[in-house]
């Protein structure tokens, strides 16, 4: 369940976009403890519309490529988490979830796990290790490493905009 109701994040969110009355004033107003709270909201509210802060009692599943795209946004836009899941229309719990599997475990992290009663094991078991490793495929492998290149890139292209910035103010001081 839920906290707050969908027609409740609707009425603080209009009261906030007709103006008058700021972050902090709606919070003590409607008795809601933290200002970021409705700062997602207005957020995510301006990005996709007023209808994406209805309450979902559907579980989605999402599919290994889409988290992906998810993780790669956050890595190489520069931008929060939050951000990036008001831009994707996902809670931001989700996209924290994907983002620490998948420095933990790599692009194999994100598949999409088997759901319901795991079959009943046989009798004999197996030789060897009983713990499974997730071995990746040739596919996972390479889009993992595209992912991480394109974050290296995007550190490279940071360091040169700074070395240029500093490079151009160091040419205008008067020695």
């Amino acid at each position: 369940m839920t906290k707050y109701s969908s027609q409740f994040k609707t009425r603080v969110v209009r009261e906030y976009f007709s103006g008058g009355i700021g972050l902090k004033n709606l919070s003590t107003k409607y008795q809601i403890p933290s200002t970021g709270n409705i700062l997602n909201w207005v957020k995510q509210a301006q990005a996709h519309g007023m209808g994406s802060l209805k309450v979902k009692h559907h579980k989605q599943t999402y599919s290994p490529d889409y988290k992906l795209s998810v993780v790669d946004y956050i890595q190489t836009n520069e931008v929060s988490r939050i951000q990036a899941a008001a831009h994707f229309g996902i809670s931001a719990s989700q996209a924290n979830s994907w983002m620490t599997i998948y420095q933990k475990q790599g692009i194999m992290g994100l598949r999409s796990k088997p759901r319901g009663r795991r079959p009943i094991m046989s009798k004999h078991k197996p030789q060897g290790s009983t713990t499974k490793r997730l071995t990746s495929t040739k596919e996972e492998k390479y889009k993992q490493q595209i992912t991480e290149l394109r974050r290296q890139l995007h550190e490279a292209e940071l360091d040169r905009d700074i070395l240029k910035t500093l490079a151009a103010i160091t040419r205008k001081q008067p020695k």
